[in-house]
Formats: structure tokens, C-alpha cells, sequence
């Protein structure tokens, strides 16, 4: 009986959040909802969870810091509706039944939940990654709890940004290893490694993620946009994957000139398109807040050269010219 109830739970959860409106009134208490009905079974409030695991890569957070990421409400909204639409699309197009691959799922695949309530296993089935061994069993018992088993095809521990993939067909890859700024964490690398292995008609999500300098101004309310340093989208992926080899992703640097007054600072701002009417914007989460750069220059003219750049933690080099 309880695990109806749950599932009856989920399902409703599952409608608002795909629900194709932006803002409704039943969003925010589905997202908060969708989040405690986890919580409540999966107890994470402990210290467990809490440590990041560190890859060559970026950092890939700990297993209480990605689950807690579902409580962001357009991020969780914005995302599974990108997913969802995805997945209607290739069924649309292929009259097949469609593979995403999920990379990085925290403990509980937070974007694919609401997709398999609402679908068949004939329609879609998923591929789960996840470094972190203790998401991993966490995982697992959420998808006995809901009875989900139907749509796993198969589920393993690993770092993304390294795996290599196995032959059978994908159509989506959705990753959500990401902090503002693209600083930190393994989204690029991840992204990369996945499409240097995948044929370029695959649908990747987000599809673009955009990272512009901008200057703050004190008393100004929006950021002025000086420069875009990266459109992270299928394009430039495949365009870096050309021009490198062995996974030593190679990525070009520009120099930014502009003029600062001691009342400015400069920033990083990013704009994400999951798909086509799923977006997030300054302020919409925690994934779009300025990154703020500090220079030893505060003020007049300054050339400032910028590359992006993969290692322990990954985000733009800047150098002051």
C-alpha cells in the first residue's frame, strides 16, 4: 500500500513539473514535494554524502549536495521538461523506442524520474552513470522503491569524462555536471568525452551553455555584456573534437579589451538553453549566478586574455595583458 501511495505521489509531482507552463501555481509545491518525497525515504540529512570526489576533470559533488540540487525549481522544471520533449521528439521522428544516456545522476536521476512516470519502458530506456558509490546504492533503492527497473538498461560506476562507450545505440545524452561559469566541475570534459564517441545526430542536453563577461557596475541593476568567451553547443563540441586528440580537448583563447572605472567589476554570466523553450537565465538558479573575476588591475583600460581550460578545476584561465 505504501509504495502505491508513493508512486501515486510521484506521478502527480511528475505532471506539474512537465507541465509545458512556466510559471503555475502548482510548480514550486511540486518541485519542494518531488524533493521531500526522496528525502523522506532516503535519509540524507546526516553527514553522510557530504565530501566531493575529486577527478581529473573537476569535482564531482557529493552525494547530499546533488540531491539537494532538486529543490532548485526552474532548474529541476527546465531541465526534465527538456528531457521529456527530447525523448517525444526522437519517438516522434523514429517510431522507436528511445536510449538516453544520463551522466552524473546523483542519487536519485532527479531528471529522469518524471519521464518514466509518464512513459513506457517500450518508449524509452536509460543508461546511468555516477562516480559517487554511495549515490549509486541509493539509486538503486529508488528505483525498487517505484518499481522503475523496466527502464534501466544498465547502470554504472565511473567517471563520464573518461568512459568509453559501449556500441549499442544512443539517441539522448543529458549531463547536469555543472556550476556557473562552467568553474569546477566536470560538465565539458563529460560532454566531450561522450560526443568524441557518438555519432553528431544525437541530441545532447543542455543544448548550449553560454558564458559572457559582463561589467557590474555599482547601482546598476543588470550586468552590461562585454564579450561572449564560450556557446558551449553541439557545434563547438564537434569543432573541438576535431582539432584534438586523445582526450587532450583543445580549446581557443581571445583577448577582451575594455575600460573600468573604480565603481566596476567584472563578471562571468551564463546562460543555459537545455532545448527550445527551456531556459535559464540570470538569477533563475544557482547555475546562473555571477561568477565575479578578481584582477590585480581595478581600473582604466585592460586587455584580458581568456581560455577555458580542463584540469583538476576546470573554468577560464585569465590573463592580464
Amino acid at each position: 500500500m505504501k509504495k502505491t501511495e508513493l508512486k501515486k505521489r510521484l506521478l502527480q509531482y511528475s505532471r506539474d513539473i512537465l507541465n509545458p507552463e512556466n510559471f503555475h501555481d502548482k510548480l514550486a509545491p511540486a518541485v519542494m514535494g518531488y524533493a521531500d518525497l526522496l528525502f523522506e525515504e532516503f535519509d540524507l540529512d546526516g553527514s553522510v554524502g557530504r565530501e566531493h570526489i575529486q577527478t581529473l576533470n573537476g569535482n564531482a559533488i557529493g552525494t547530499f549536495w546533488a540531491a539537494k540540487c532538486i529543490r532548485e525549481i526552474f532548474r529541476t522544471q527546465r531541465f526534465s521538461r527538456a528531457l521529456y520533449s527530447s525523448v517525444l521528439g526522437v519517438i516522434g521522428r523514429n517510431r522507436k523506442q528511445t536510449h538516453v544516456l544520463y551522466a552524473g545522476t546523483g542519487p536519485f536521476a532527479a531528471l529522469a524520474l518524471p519521464i518514466m512516470m509518464m512513459l513506457k519502458p517500450e518508449n524509452v530506456q536509460f543508461t546511468f552513470l555516477e562516480i559517487n558509490p554511495e549515490s549509486i546504492e541509493i539509486l538503486e533503492k529508488v528505483i525498487d522503491l517505484f518499481d522503475l527497473r523496466a527502464y534501466v538498461k544498465s547502470i554504472h560506476q565511473c567517471d563520464a569524462s573518461l568512459w568509453d562507450v559501449p556500441s549499442s545505440g544512443i539517441d539522448i545524452v543529458i549531463s547536469e555536471t555543472m556550476c556557473r561559469a562552467l568553474v569546477a566541475e566536470p560538465q565539458v570534459a563529460i560532454m566531450l568525452n561522450l560526443a568524441s564517441q557518438l555519432p553528431e545526430d544525437v541530441v545532447f542536453l543542455p543544448e548550449e551553455i553560454k558564458v559572457s563577461l559582463c561589467k557590474l557596475s555599482r547601482g546598476s541593476g543588470a550586468p552590461e555584456r562585454i564579450a561572449e568567451l564560450i556557446n558551449f553547443n553541439k557545434a563547438l563540441m564537434y569543432s573541438i573534437i576535431g582539432n584534438s586528440s586523445m582526450r587532450n580537448w583543445n580549446f581557443i583563447d581571445q583577448d577582451v579589451q575594455t575600460n573600468l572605472s573604480e565603481d566596476d567589476h567584472l563578471c562571468l554570466m551564463t546562460e543555459i538553453r537545455v532545448n527550445d523553450g527551456n531556459i535559464l537565465n540570470l538569477n533563475d538558479s544557482s547555475l546562473n549566478l555571477l561568477e565575479k573575476l578578481k584582477l590585480d588591475k581595478k581600473q582604466g583600460a585592460i586587455t584580458l586574455n581568456f581560455k577555458y581550460t580542463l584540469d583538476k578545476r576546470p573554468g577560464f584561465k585569465v590573463i592580464e595583458k
